[in-house]
């Protein structure tokens, strides 16, 4: 390994790593900007998301919590609390917790497998280990994996010890605490990792079945308890219904996302692609101690990960899912821990065996790992562009002044989008109507909730609302031929039967600003 670091090589993987790190600055810079109004689909819920938890230390007012991924609102939140919030700090705040947390993440996996591979001993190429760690955050950057989830492991893979299981349990449970704030398919990602170090760093020879995998089933057992009472608790405490056990939750799979079409590059091309060369490297070293590792360990192995790919799966053919591999999420984190120990030949082998070269130094394997993210990386990433301020500061006088004109009365304001406009104050104060923001209508729309669909038309059909300030609503519908297709056929289909209908039919735009993207909309007469 010490000649590895004076090799020409080295320049060309760093140059390759700082240039895919450039390039997702780079697409991410023009996002830190104090326009206004949204630069997001879902900007405006995120930010509002993350004022409810936060709104009675920032105005004394008590909101009910967002009962979709409310840890995420908690850290979004955070930056809310500095003194003369702007909403530039908001994005930079989002914006940097990518980078930061998939490298934090990245280094506690790589320095947990240099700790149990064999060279920790000898000479540790420190150079090496950098560029994995790098390599690892543009790993982690491809779905992209979020912050908060990875919050709920970081304990977990940074104080992992095979000696202390009880101290290892401990930190499952604070993580699982945590994840259960989170998406569903991470309630069980602290107990999944520990058991996945566990699996790698533990040799079954001279043990019984019952003893060896006692620890991983109390991790799992302990672990999944935890994170589903966590998320009861709060939604009971909260007053929703429990999403995955609501059967008024219907929502549509659609199974040409698995293959390239008009929307993404496809989900099995497009996973089977940024996961190929690590794979390779998993299967190589596999074959080569093939010999030498129990075939329990192999098959819980195999099988964690098969599970989480299957599930992974299924969440993103879901209405919703997204044209990308962001639900691949916990797959893309087990995969690199996996790699790093079957790379680094940290796996404890069943059987003594000398190791000569450690396949994460081959030089050719180096440049494939490296490579394929940049590229991804390259053809996900898009410069944002955004209105100037001269034209904004307009837009924002003008919905002053059709709110002083018109919202006036005991009738609320709904706003379904531009919600950050309250929260930074750029509107008069005024009582928050925190149901039906675009973010939970969306998520309706999608799952067919009908209940949910009546209760929103009854209050649009009633006038409850002195104005709706939203996006510009259409009333038709995209077609879907199988073939040539807009990305968000559904999406756009499901909004338009269960929103703009109902608001044009008993609302009127009485000023569109296409350029801001909103609109506002009041009583027919």
């Amino acid at each position: 390994m010490a000649t590895w670091s004076k090799s020409i090589w080295m320049y060309l993987y760093y140059a390759l790593v700082f240039a895919g790190l450039g390039l997702y600055i780079y697409s991410q810079v023009p996002s830190i900007t104090n326009y206004p109004f949204t630069i997001s689909w879902s900007e405006s819920g995120q930010i509002f998301n993350a004022y409810q938890v936060y709104a009675p230390l920032l105005s004394g007012e008590y909101l009910s919590w967002p009962w979709l991924d409310p840890a995420r609102s908690i850290v979004d939140g955070l930056v809310l609390l500095l003194p003369s919030s702007q909403i530039w700090m908001y994005r930079f705040w989002v914006i940097i917790l990518f980078p930061l947390s998939t490298i934090t993440v990245s280094f506690a996996v790589v320095r947990k497998a240099n700790e149990y591979s064999p060279f920790h001993k000898g000479k540790v190429n420190r150079v090496l280990l950098g560029l994995l760690v790098l390599w690892g955050t543009l790993f982690l950057l491809q779905g992209p994996v979020y912050y908060h989830v990875l919050m709920g492991v970081f304990a977990v893979l940074w104080f992992y010890d095979a000696k202390r299981p009880v101290f290892v349990l401990m930190m499952v449970i604070l993580g699982s605490l945590w994840e259960g704030l989170c998406r569903v398919n991470w309630f069980l990602m602290p107990a999944f990792v520990a058991t996945l170090l566990y699996l790698l760093s533990e040799s079954f020879s001279g043990k019984k079945l019952w003893h060896y995998i006692r620890w991983p089933l109390t991790y799992l057992i302990m672990g999944g308890i935890t994170s589903f009472l966590t998320y009861f608790v709060f939604i009971k405490a909260q007053g929703f219904l429990i999403p995955f056990f609501d059967l008024r939750m219907d929502y549509a799979y659609f199974l040409y996302k698995l293959w390239p079409n008009n929307g993404f590059v496809g989900l099995i091309p497009g996973i089977v692609m940024i996961c190929f060369p690590l794979s390779f490297v998993m299967l190589f070293v596999v074959l080569k101690h093939r010999g030498c590792l129990h075939w329990l360990r192999l098959f819980a192995l195999a099988g964690i990960l098969m599970v989480f790919f299957a599930g992974s799966t299924v969440i993103s053919l879901r209405a919703g899912g997204g044209y990308d591999l962001h639900n691949y999420d916990t797959l893309l984190l087990l995969l690199l821990i996996c790699g790093c120990f079957l790379g680094l030949d940290a796996i404890a082998l069943d059987k003594p065996v000398h190791v000569e070269k450690i396949p994460l130094t081959n030089n050719g394997l180096l440049i494939c790992l490296v490579l394929i993210p940049v590229l991804f990386l390259y053809y996900r990433e898009r410069s944002v562009q955004h209105t100037q301020t001269d034209q904004s500061e307009e837009s924002l006088a003008q919905i002053n002044i059709i709110i002083g004109k018109v919202g006036k009365g005991d009738k609320p304001i709904l706003f379904i989008d531009q919600r950050q406009l309250l929260v930074y104050r750029m509107l008069p104060e005024m009582k928050i109507f925190v149901p039906y923001d675009k973010i939970e209508l969306m998520e309706m729309a999608m799952a067919r909730n009908s209940e949910y669909k009546e209760e929103f038309l009854v209050d649009v059909k009633s006038r409850r609302f002195s104005l709706i300030v939203s996006e510009a609503l259409i009333q038709w519908e995209k077609p879907f031929d199988g073939v040539k297709f807009d990305s968000d056929w559904y999406e756009n289909n499901v909004w338009v039967d269960a929103v703009s209908i109902p608001i044009l039919s008993f609302y009127d735009p009485v000023y569109i600003d296409r350029e801001a993207g909103f609109a506002i909309y009041a009583p027919k007469e």
